[in-house]
């Protein structure tokens, strides 16, 4: 954590959900640094500490599951929310704190975060 605020790193391939995410969980009192791709995430995570990985599961090239194996090998306590449109949850979703539905809106976002970060 900076200055004890809560680093999340926000990874989506859709642009405009990549910013409202942002936009949401700044407003909710996090620093979030965002990324476009599994790769540019996983640079990320390698380069500067994060308390918590938020990231959609379906991405071209690296599925959000994936990314939570590899980010739980560089950085094995940070908390990790997956987040899908797709409400079946993937066989592999056990490597992730919490799996969310983007259906599910802002509020059960911002709630769904904190609990997670609570636990670290």
């Amino acid at each position: 954590m900076s200055d004890g605020i809560p680093v999340i790193l926000c990874v989506d391939d859709e642009p405009n959900a990549l910013v409202l995410r942002k936009l949401v969980l700044q407003k909710a009192g996090y620093e979030v640094i965002t990324a476009s791709s599994g790769k540019q995430a996983l640079e990320m995570a390698e380069s500067r500490p994060i308390d918590l990985l938020l990231s959609d599961q379906l991405m071209p090239g690296m599925t959000g599951t994936q990314l939570a194996k590899q980010i739980r090998v560089i950085a094995p306590k940070t908390r990790i929310v997956l987040i899908s449109g797709v409400n079946e949850m993937p066989p592999d979703a056990s490597v992730a704190d919490v799996f969310l539905s983007k259906v599910e809106g802002p509020d059960a976002l911002c709630n769904t975060v904190a609990s997670a970060l609570s636990k670290l």
